[in-house]
């Protein structure tokens, strides 16, 4: 049953003359509300019927408050007329209402709760960015999508012949983009299995889809919307930074082949890192390591970086080949070339990353056991099915051996320790690198200089909430509210502009992170 009616009010609509009003009106079940959008007026010849205009929902009388005319056929219609307080300025206006009929039953407008709402047309479908945070069915996005379905009628029958030639040309040259980006996206999403390991494969793709998705908006919209243009724009400067940042590189290596500066460059890590690996084979800050158990970790991770650095020399032939894609890659957009020293940071630091790995899980199992092996002094053992620790009894020999594996590892703990501490904090280093990049390339796909020009002029096309006052009436009658679209702050504001298939970076999880140090958990790219 309905409680409140709603009357939707456009904004310059006492300066209509008497006429029939046509618009849509809405049952909200969740709200038991009845809601009439008003669009505007229209004048029907006396030769018509008013059945024959399926959109009509009641009738205005303007300042003459008449009777008006009152179709009984239709099972929902109002009456609205003007109060003779009004005034001539729009904003100044009280309306008043009479002759209700909800679903076929007439009904008196003071037994219900009746709000009278003004908008504006203009605003309202200009804003591009509003927010729908009702719990049901929103009335304002209802609203706007009953002018926007109005707009485009009225657009079509008004159109130009240099609009139509330009909305036809914007569309073509879409479609024709279109076409190429699916094809090279659903290729990159064939081999995606191999391309998710590298970060210039992984933008390359996000690329193609932001593409694929821009040029579908505005084959469908058939006009550049706030997102598309902030996008394109962002493209535009993208490339055109990477183009600067690129000429800028090749200029100041000169001759030298990108492939020997990445080689020279990696030389440099190889032999610095084979020299704090040697330092730690001594005794390192004085401290005394297990000189067996040290040699043999020292031995083995030398072994690792020559094996590595040998591969890279191997290699060389090839990456000259691989720098020459690259360079060309690299003439999209500042972005790809961020994903690229991203890869080429990965390639650099692989042995070291390795050699990570196997401190971690070396320390890991040495912190596992020690705690198991604590457990059995106190006469207790971990239960995994019931996840808690019960009471054991334990023989003799089981403590000796236990008793002398906790002395193994507790004396091995302190070289592993030694490795594990330097090189996580090494991996800690090269993890933030790449968060940073990761970042720097997030923020700069979607630079928002069209947005913040929108936003700094305040352009209707930002709002994205609504402000609703009362307006004081000078009589009795229905409560009169006056909307008006209101600009968010700017970083909310950003955050809509973003597109759709955009994901946001997640943030630092820096309590999982300190844990996973702790016990000598892999610490993953951020």
């Amino acid at each position: 049953m309905t409680k409140t009616i709603l009357v939707f009010i456009p904004k310059e609509f006492c300066n209509e003359k008497p006429g029939y009003m046509f618009g849509r009106v809405v049952y909200d079940s969740w709200n038991e509300s009845k809601k009439f959008f008003i669009i505007g007026v229209r004048k029907v010849d006396s030769g018509n019927t008013v059945k024959s205009n399926s959109d009509l929902i009641g009738y205005f009388s303007g300042s003459k408050n008449t009777y008006g005319y009152l179709d009984k056929t239709l099972s929902d219609w109002i009456n609205v007329y003007l109060s003779p307080n009004s005034k001539s300025n729009s904003v100044n206006c009280e309306y008043c209402i009479r002759d209700v009929l909800i679903d076929n039953r007439k009904i008196t407008p003071t037994a219900y709760h009746t709000v009278i709402i003004i908008y504006d047309q203009t605003a309202l479908l200009q804003a591009e960015l509003l927010v729908n945070k009702a719990p049901s069915g929103d009335h304002f996005q209802e609203l706007k999508q009953t002018l926007q379905k109005r707009s485009i009628k009225d657009e079509i029958n008004r159109k130009s012949k240099f609009s139509l030639i330009g909305e036809i040309l914007l569309t073509y040259h879409a479609l024709f983009f279109l076409y190429q980006m699916r094809f090279l996206y659903k290729i990159a999403s064939k081999l995606l299995p191999i391309l998710k390991y590298s970060a210039l494969g992984l933008h390359m793709h996000s690329w193609l889809e932001n593409g694929q998705w821009t040029l579908t908006m505005i084959v469908q919209r058939k006009r550049i919307t706030l997102k598309t243009a902030n996008y394109i724009l962002a493209t535009a400067l993208d490339v055109l930074l990477g183009v600067l940042l690129l000429r800028f590189l090749l200029e100041n290596i000169g001759h030298v082949p990108p492939s020997r500066v990445l080689l020279n460059n990696a030389e440099r890590v190889v032999e610095s890192l084979k020299g704090l690996v040697n330092w730690l084979m001594g005794a390192p800050a004085g401290l005394k390591l297990n000189h067996s158990f040290n040699g043999m970790l020292g031995r083995f991770f030398l072994y690792h970086i020559n094996l590595w650095w040998t591969f890279l020399v191997v290699s060389e032939p090839l990456l000259e080949f691989a720098f020459k894609v690259l360079i060309l890659c690299g003439r999209l957009g500042v972005t790809f070339q961020i994903a690229i020293i991203a890869d080429l940071l990965a390639l650099v630091s692989f042995h070291s990353y390795c050699i990570y790995v196997y401190a971690a899980r070396l320390f890991n199992m040495q912190l596992r056991g020690l705690m198991a092996l604590f457990h059995l002094f106190l006469g207790k053992k971990k239960n995994p099915l019931r996840e808690r620790v019960d009471s054991c009894q334990y023989q003799a020999d089981q403590l000796f051996v236990g008793t002398l594996l906790f002395t193994i590892l507790l004396f091995l703990m302190p070289t592993t320790w030694v490795y594990y501490s330097v090189f996580t904090i090494l991996r800690l280093v090269l993890i933030g690198l790449g968060g940073f990049l990761t970042r720097l390339k997030f923020y700069l796909q979607v630079l928002p200089v069209y947005a913040f020009v929108k936003w700094l002029i305040r352009s209707p096309v930002m709002s994205s909430t609504i402000n609703m006052k009362i307006y004081p009436r000078s009589g009795e009658g229905p409560t009169t509210l006056i909307v008006s679209t209101v600009v968010s702050p700017w970083g909310e504001t950003w955050k809509r502009c973003i597109l759709e298939t955009i994901n946001p970076h997640l943030p630092v999880e820096w309590g999982k992170i300190v844990r996973n140090v702790f016990w000598g958990q892999l610490l993953y790219p951020l």
